[in-house]
């Protein structure tokens, strides 16, 4: 699969067959993941956790079930979360902080599709869970990091046929 390819083919999956990727092709998700852009060159002020723990994982979708008051799954049956954690330089996370984390999580979608996995952005559950101190105790963060996003992988059935992308799907404007 050539660069743009895997860019073509990109998307979020939320059917997962309930295979966890082999340790190969973590140890390739994580070296996209580390070989992100990070804002100011801060490596030192993330922290990416790796979650396999089936207790964690039902913390979470419980959580969102109880604010939303129906049962919901967020997580879509991944058996594999990863978790983008930084450690803001002032009292709430910066936008370079949520940017670098963002890049991370994407990096890692890619790393994904190019494996042939399903991965798919996760963010409102995750600052909901933010909340709930009981949950972030789970995660055995260092003091001072904070949750900013994470992303689900996992074995699916799905295919990841080449899109076709319409010209403009996003407003662009030349400025010559």
């Amino acid at each position: 699969m050539t660069f743009f390819d895997t860019i073509y083919r990109r998307k979020s999956v939320r059917n997962y067959t309930g295979d966890s990727p082999s340790d190969d092709q973590l140890k390739e998700i994580l070296k996209a993941a580390w070989s992100s852009p990070v804002a100011m060159g801060r490596f030192e002020d993330l922290l990416l956790s790796v979650i396999r723990d089936r207790e964690i994982l039902e913390a979470i979708e419980k959580n969102m079930s109880e604010l939303s008051g129906r049962e919901v799954h967020p997580l879509h049956g991944a058996p594999l979360l990863i978790l983008v954690s930084v450690k803001p330089r002032s009292d709430e996370v910066a936008n370079n902080e949520y940017s670098s984390a963002a890049m991370i999580v994407h990096n890692m979608a890619l790393a994904a599709t190019a494996l042939g996995l399903g991965s798919c952005d996760i963010w409102g559950s995750l600052q909901a869970a933010n909340e709930r101190s009981d949950i972030v105790r789970m995660y055995e963060l260092p003091e001072d990091f904070v949750v900013c996003c994470g992303i689900i992988i996992g074995a699916t059935d799905e295919e990841f046929p080449l899109r076709e992308i319409p010209e403009e799907k996003i407003k662009t404007a030349f400025l010559d």
